[in-house]
């Protein structure tokens, strides 16, 4: 296990990228087949954590205007911008390490363990399994699934959205059907094969709770189909109360959070990642204090060429897109905070809440939705060692009041809003998806310098590339899959394009 630490995750995003051409996502030819399942599992929870906490990551959270690209510099422009080709490497990366990376490990996992009764790491390689393809499929769209990675063809055919998360569904329905198994394998299994769980110690109760509520989730994208089988989740009520993560980081070079390795260590320079002024604005407005812990305070003047402007000693953001708006911005906005051991989330506490929240109103239980609202706020606070009980108590910024939110969609609206706050630093990956499936915040069509600018509201990036007011909805396909893939979609989709369980 020594050696599974010391593997860095840059070295497997590297790995990754280095081998696009000869990776096919049915047979990686570095792939070890011979590897037991637990040290499989360990290293497909590697690749996904350094796909999501990676690049995936970034994107999500530019794209969610946590971050904007400083006007000191260029790293992310292109992101920035909304300009990646099917080549650049932020659109190739992810693909590669999941489908490479991690999907071959699970099968493996799943192969092996079901040869040896070892139903609890059977359950973990099932729930990990529809945890990637949910990644790929709310990313993509069509992708590889029904014949990926098992041997049928070595250029798979894509299936659609729907198909793929039905399938996602089957898979967890498998691992939730093998609890009683996997607990009683858990309770034979030695300390030294639970430790290959680098995730949740081996925690069977909790990583069905997970497959749960990821199957919740899922199951959001059509609530009118799916009511039933919602209230029947939540009436058994084992879902997720903890946060479902990777947190085995260390500051040391290779073994730090991706993003913060790559963006911090592997560039040497804090200039890049900038604070968006959509989120600044908002939580400046609301008197939030997570923005001390989401970025650094500003002690420079707001217009050096006033001499009786005062210092600003606050966050303050950068227009989206602002990148080119001139050098009298560069000392000004804050810096992203990001640190070394921040965990990267496969699912949090609160986004378990807020999910079991918005289908409570969609039911018109709004008490019962007040409660796991007020929970999923409380949880978001935590995470960062803050009190939410001011803001979520009568006349607080963010109570829950139904006497005011008197529509069911006021009352949708004010969760997503939270669920979107709550993916700033955590799972900005998740927050692309949620604002394209919920409608919020709202993509709006002015800057954020704009006078009839809505506090609250996405600002279109000033440099996009995009037709005017359009905003990013999916990742394109990769060139190393559309050109030696002969199934691929031979047209490429436009980034903007929405797919169809997307609000706006």
């Amino acid at each position: 296990m020594k050696k599974i630490f010391i593997i860095s995750i840059v070295s497997f995003a590297l790995f990754a990228t280095s081998c696009d051409k000869m990776l096919d996502i049915n047979e990686n030819p570095n792939y070890p087949v011979s590897a037991s399942a637990d040290l499989s599992l360990a290293s497909g929870e590697v690749f996904i954590t350094s796909a999501i906490g990676g690049d995936l990551q970034l994107m999500g959270s530019m794209w969610s205007q946590f971050y904007a690209q400083h006007t000191g510099s260029n790293q992310y422009t292109n992101i920035d911008s909304y300009n990646l080709p099917n080549s650049n490497s932020y659109i190739t990366r992810s693909w590669s390490l999941l489908y490479a990376g991690a999907l071959p490990d699970l099968e493996n996992v799943i192969t092996k363990s079901a040869e040896e009764n070892e139903w609890n790491l059977w359950v973990q390689g099932q729930t990990l399994k529809a945890f990637t393809y949910h990644v790929l499929v709310d990313f993509y769209g069509e992708v590889p699934f029904k014949e990926a990675n098992k041997g049928i063809s070595v250029n798979p055919a894509y299936d659609s959205g729907r198909e793929v998360n039905a399938g996602i569904i089957t898979i967890l329905n498998q691992a939730i059907a093998k609890k009683a198994d996997a607990l009683t394998a858990e309770s034979l299994l030695l300390d030294s094969r639970r430790k290959s769980d680098l995730i949740l110690n081996g925690d069977i109760a909790t990583w069905i709770q997970f497959a749960k509520t990821l199957k919740l989730k899922i199951l959001l994208r059509d609530y009118a189909t799916n009511k039933t089988e919602i209230n029947t989740l939540l009436a058994e009520g084992d879902l997720l109360a903890t946060d479902v993560a990777f947190s085995k980081f260390t500051d040391k070079e290779n073994n730090s959070n991706p993003l913060f390795e790559n963006d911090r260590r592997k560039l040497n320079t804090t200039n890049n990642l900038r604070a968006s002024s959509t989120l600044v604005i908002y939580l400046n407005a609301n008197k939030d204090p997570r923005k001390d812990i989401f970025f650094s305070k500003s002690y420079s003047f707001l217009h050096p060429e006033d001499e009786d402007d005062l210092p600003i000693d606050t966050i303050v953001g950068l227009p989206q897109g602002g990148y080119t708006l001139g050098s009298s911005w560069t000392p000004v906005s804050s810096k992203a905070i990001l640190d070394a051991t921040d965990p990267v989330y496969l699912m949090s506490a609160a986004e378990s809440h807020f999910l079991q929240a918005e289908c409570l109103v969609l039911d018109n239980k709004n008490t019962e939705a007040k409660t796991q609202y007020d929970l999923g706020v409380t949880a978001a606070f935590s995470q960062w060692g803050l009190d939410a009980a001011p803001f979520i108590a009568p006349a607080g910024a963010y109570y829950f009041d139904e006497t005011v939110l008197s529509s069911q969609e006021s009352k949708l609206e004010a969760i997503w809003r939270q669920k979107w706050i709550s993916a700033v630093r955590s799972q900005g990956w998740n927050s692309f998806f949620e604002i394209n499936r919920t409608g919020y915040p709202v993509y709006g069509s002015v800057d954020s310098r704009n006078a009839a600018y809505v506090v609250g509201d996405l600002a279109p990036s000033i440099n996009s590339v995009l037709p005017t007011k359009e905003f990013p909805r999916r990742l394109i396909y990769p060139k190393s899959s559309t050109d030696f893939n002969p199934n691929a979609p031979k047209v490429s989709i436009p980034m903007q394009t929405k797919m169809w369980w997307h609000k706006q």
